[in-house]
């Protein structure tokens, strides 16, 4: 949530509140909020020192005053006296239970102190009186950092299927707590021991769900709606969920008739399993009964007969239905399906058509030259990259006035647009190109953009290496996470520069070398054991990876990439990696004469190293890298910053 955002929901002068208690000392109420007035006027105004002495003074002559205990709350967290503020908003809730804006301070001033429960049960109050999205994104963002151990009145789990479920932010942000929230029913966590106790063996229905059946899962709506958006990142409940896709499989042979709840759970396990790319262990005996129940689904398609519920579901857990023979003809209007088998549909066959449709439309800007840009192109022709089905809540949109209002937008390397299609939504009418080496992924790309609305995004395959020729410039260009996939990242760098607007922004994510060790690691054991990139051997090796004593590749499975079949490809196997340094990042960036603007970080990070390294500049790539040899794991994700184009001189 970005400083606009906050002010808007907790800000002391925004809204001034009512005159509210009777004046004390025969100051009359009209003279209470000519007071408030002037105080939250000099509070918008960012005079904090003059808005606080005010607040105090309009306190001793009204000292019950709800809406002046709350903005000198605010006030006093502005100036990091978190503990003081909390302690003013906190009355303010006393004095007036159902003031809106206190809420929305209060829980800053949790979160600030690290009390997110506290947090996320003031601004669930919040929601209750007013129901804003600044309210919603605050409530997401404490999720996101939250992991329950507990959850008594069930006002977590509500919270986060409604964040889940609305969209409050990006599916990926909000699993872990989902997760955590999922293991707290006994029953479901029951499951999860047993199938990883007995594992690799796959467990029976009866042996897994016990008398309990699988009815906990089928009502746990948490699970259901999470299967159906991102990939679950847990181990255990991916083991528990391997066995129940086993349980599927033999339910669904032994034609056993399901009910309605069970049919939703299966059909949520297949769009999962379609999700991660069917990345779930697969033992032969599975194998080939999938292939003899696929055979008999394509038997009963081209004879027109009448097909099992469960057939579909089945097979979808473990090959994607548009690969099956025949499989258009499900979707024909002949066809009769409950909602959650149309929807299982709608993804593995409509869905994907129309992105084979859209590829062919897809222009190519500029060419693919080179060994390297062939074989990238071609891994992510097979396993289009990242996963995702859903994006967040958009942000503010900017404004539409001034010469910024449309600036020109370049995503070298968009893959599946998730970045891209976040970029519009925060801005429509900038004017984006998004271009990637693989048509696979502009057209999954393409087809999200068209759902959302987002015509106005340029779409075109090119090589970056060959970008130079188009004769076109960028007021902002994104190259997150595609420069050490080239064969010469300084090369690409360069000819990015060369359409970059003077003045204008870059960008730039690279792989940092000490955050990698894992992955090094990793790439030693595949290649000891002669592992190739593709399904069943990236199987193989995540459960080398997931059984690993060595704590650097144990490490691995607790990275959300880990729990897709493309993302681990791109994490563990990829045909082209540079990892870089800061030295090398500061050396490019001097002899470019660029400004490096700094550090996109989580706030604990910033915090960590200020306290390493205090009055250091935030841009000091010095400091930084020395921190970094402290704490290698600083950039586990990559060095994500921005630099910036001198501008022309006047």
């Amino acid at each position: 949530m970005n400083r606009k955002q906050r002010r808007a929901l907790g800000r002391s002068g925004a809204r001034s509140g009512s005159a509210g208690t009777t004046a004390s000392r025969g100051t009359n109420a009209h003279t209470l909020a000519e007071l408030v007035a002037a105080a939250a006027a000099q509070h918008q105004a960012g005079a904090i020192g003059d808005a606080e002495r005010q607040y105090r003074h309009i306190l001793k002559l009204f000292p019950e005053h709800a809406e002046t205990h709350s903005r000198l709350g605010a006030v006093l967290m502005a100036q990091n006296k978190t503990s003081e503020g909390a302690a003013h908003i906190e009355r303010a809730l006393a004095l007036k239970p159902d003031l809106f804006e206190a809420y929305g301070n209060l829980a800053q001033a949790y979160m600030a102190m690290g009390l997110l429960e506290l947090a996320i049960r003031a601004l669930s109050r919040a929601l209750d009186i007013n129901e804003t999205a600044q309210v919603r994104s605050l409530l997401a963002l404490c999720l996101t950092n939250m992991r329950f151990a507990a959850d008594k009145d069930g006002k977590f789990r509500q919270l986060a299927l409604r964040a889940l479920a609305e969209g409050w932010a990006r599916p990926r942000e909000l699993t872990a707590v989902c997760i955590s929230l999922i293991r707290l029913n006994p029953i479901v966590n029951g499951c999860i021991a047993r199938a990883t106790a007995a594992w690799p063996v796959r467990l029976s229905a009866a042996e897994l769900f016990g008398a309990a059946g699988t009815a906990a899962f089928c009502e746990d709506k948490l699970l259901c709606r999470l299967m159906e958006c991102d990939p679950l990142t847990d181990i255990g409940l991916e083991r528990c969920l391997t066995d129940v896709r086993a349980v599927l499989l033999t339910v669904a042979i032994g034609e056993v008739e399901a009910g309605a709840p069970e049919l939703e759970f299966y059909a949520a396990l297949a769009r999962q399993c379609f999700i991660n790319e069917y990345v779930y262990a697969l033992t032969e005996s599975e194998a080939e009964r999938t292939r003899e129940l696929t055979s008999a689904l394509t038997a009963k398609i081209n004879a027109g007969e009448a097909i099992p519920p469960l057939w579909p579901i089945a097979v979808a857990a473990y090959v994607p239905l548009h690969a099956v023979p025949g499989s258009a003809m499900l979707r024909s209007p002949n066809q009769s399906w409950p909602a959650c088998v149309e929807a299982l549909l709608v993804q593995q066959i409509t869905e994907p058509a129309e992105e084979r449709r859209l590829a062919t439309a897809i222009p190519a800007l500029a060419g693919i030259d080179g060994e390297v840009s062939r074989a990238v192109r071609q891994q992510y022709e097979e396993n289009p990259y990242p996963r995702w089905v859903r994006s967040g809540a958009p942000a503010p949109a900017a404004s539409d006035t001034g010469e910024d209002a449309a600036p020109a937008v370049l995503v070298a390397g968009c893959g599946t647009g998730l970045s891209t299609i976040d970029l519009a939504r925060q801005n429509r009418r900038a004017r984006i190109l998004a271009i990637d080496l693989s048509l696979a992924s502009l057209a999954y790309a393409k087809r999200m953009a068209q759902e959302l609305g987002l015509a106005g995004i340029e779409f075109a395959q090119a090589d970056i290496m060959k970008l130079g020729s188009i004769g076109r410039e960028f007021d902002l260009i994104d190259a997150t996470g595609v420069l050490h996939h080239l064969a010469d990242p300084w090369a690409g760098w360069r000819i990015l520069l060369s359409l970059l607007r003077p003045g204008g922004i870059m960008q730039i994510g690279l792989y940092s070398d000490l955050a990698r060790r894992n992955v090094v690691a990793a790439r030693s054991l595949i290649a000891e054991r002669g592992y190739r990139p593709i399904a069943e051997d990236i199987r193989r090796c995540r459960e080398d990876i997931i059984t690993a004593q060595e704590p650097l590749l144990k490490s691995l499975a607790e990275g959300a990439d880990f729990f897709t079949t493309s993302e681990c490809r791109d994490l563990l196997f990829h045909v082209q990696e540079h990892r870089i340094t800061l030295p090398e990042i500061k050396s490019f960036v001097t002899a470019q004469n660029l400004n490096f603007a700094g550090f996109i970080l989580e706030a604990e990070a910033w915090r960590r190293f200020g306290a390493r390294f205090p009055g250091a500049a935030p841009n000091d790539l010095d400091r930084w890298h020395a921190f970094e040899i402290e704490a290698p794991n600083t950039f586990a994700g990559m060095y994500l910053f921005q630099v910036q184009k001198p501008a022309r001189p006047l």
